[in-house]
């Protein structure tokens, strides 16, 4: 049964390749990353703005509708020193990340997309949305050396004192959203730009998201680098006295924003090639005819 229902399966792809092969593009893109959290003021920074690129796949559903996939890579980061906030100046924190993303979205062109060797339309609008999973990592530097934030749970996370507050997963869940515009150069090939955001469901893109925690107890759960990590205000309070150091129990994170969490920026170029002609023949079983 396994095997003859694996056997529908290819049938079928190799039927929808031969008769649409071309609705199907598949290309790159190249372009920038950034991120909207804590350490940014709820704002993009643009000096923070980092390369990004991604491999992708269309499938041209209709003229006004695409199903697209994405593999994507960008880096996100975040400096408290250059905060314009004084609280979050004496919050004193840093932080980077590599982001990896496989998504899909659906687009929806504002008008007709030319379907086969057509390239009749000069420009064709889109919005999109869609569902991913992604990857982070946040890390620090610190006296020179480069540390992984999540292993020393900055905010207690996985100690005794705190243990209503586990460790933030590295990978969840993203929505994309946002638009662009893609035009056909030719028969075969199809440029674009593109710019969206990641909504996500956590706000630890930066390894922000709660209280300050009992330095303490943060230190004999994890270490001396992580205890000195959980509240850096001490190394800058005397510059800012009506601040002073953070104390146990209060605010570190700053969001208001969505649902509470952080987001993230792609924006880029993307140039596709259109398949005309896989050379695949629909097998005579689809239809029933035999030899």
């Amino acid at each position: 049964m396994i095997n003859k229902v694996k056997l529908v399966i290819i049938l079928s792809f190799l039927l929808i390749l031969n008769v649409k092969a071309q609705n199907i593009e598949f290309g790159i893109y190249g372009g920038v990353s950034n991120y909207i959290g804590d350490v940014s003021e709820q704002s993009m920074r643009m000096n923070q703005f980092h390369p990004g690129a991604a491999i992708l796949g269309r499938y041209n559903l209709s003229p006004k509708v695409t199903f697209k996939g994405m593999a994507a890579y960008g880096r996100i980061s975040g400096y408290d020193s250059l905060a314009s906030n004084v609280k979050n100046r004496v919050r004193n924190t840093n932080f980077y990340s590599d982001l990896y993303e496989f998504s899909a979205h659906f687009e929806y062109n504002l008008v007709r997309y030319p379907l086969g060797r057509s390239t009749e339309r000069p420009f064709v609008p889109y919005l999109f949305g869609g569902i991913g999973i992604f990857h982070f990592n946040p890390k620090t530097e610190f006296n020179g050396n480069t540390y992984e934030l999540q292993p020393l749970g900055t905010e207690g996370q996985g100690t005794t004192q705190y243990n209503d507050q586990k460790k933030y997963d590295l990978t969840t869940v993203c929505l994309p959203f946002g638009a662009g515009v893609k035009k056909k150069i030719s028969r075969s090939f199809v440029v674009g730009i593109e710019a969206g955001f990641r909504l996500t469901f956590t706000n630890y893109l930066d390894d922000i998201g709660g209280k300050y925690a009992n330095t303490n107890v943060v230190g004999r759960a994890y270490g001396t680098v992580a205890e000195k990590l959980a509240n850096r205000t001490g190394e800058v309070a005397s510059k800012y006295p009506e601040v002073g150091v953070a104390k146990e129990g209060t605010m570190r994170t700053t969001r208001s924003f969505l649902f509470d969490s952080d987001m993230y920026f792609f924006a880029g170029i993307s140039f596709s090639y259109v398949i005309q002609n896989l050379g695949i023949a629909c097998p005579n079983i689809l239809s029933g005819n035999k030899r």
